[in-house]
């Protein structure tokens, strides 16, 4: 009865996590408020919870994809870059987006 028991809790834990929406979130290092012309900029979205996939979108003219929870990006002009990040975690995802100001 016990095993029963313990398997039917194990089947519903199961059920409960593959019902959860992930939340995306990403920080930079440097700050968003302190990103140079010329400089690594890493893209860090392990501030993301219930993810499972990571999909990565830069808008400007180096546009790029990536895949992963970490991206080290350079830019070489002033500009205005928007950043959106996909989080997946089977059927269910959620996404973010950060405009990002490029400063000299």
């Amino acid at each position: 009865m016990l095993v029963v028991a313990l398997v039917a809790g194990v089947i519903m834990l199961a059920v409960q996590s593959c019902s959860k929406t992930p939340v995306a979130c990403f920080n930079t290092t440097p700050p968003l408020d302190s990103i140079h012309i010329n400089q690594p900029i890493i893209f860090d979205a392990n501030c993301s919870t219930l993810a499972d996939a990571y999909y990565w979108q830069f808008y400007n003219n180096t546009d790029c994809t990536a895949f992963t929870p970490l991206v080290t990006k350079y830019f070489k002009d002033t500009t205005t870059v928007n950043v959106y990040l996909l989080v997946t975690n089977g059927g269910n995802f959620a996404g973010v987006t950060y405009n990002i100001v490029v400063q000299r």
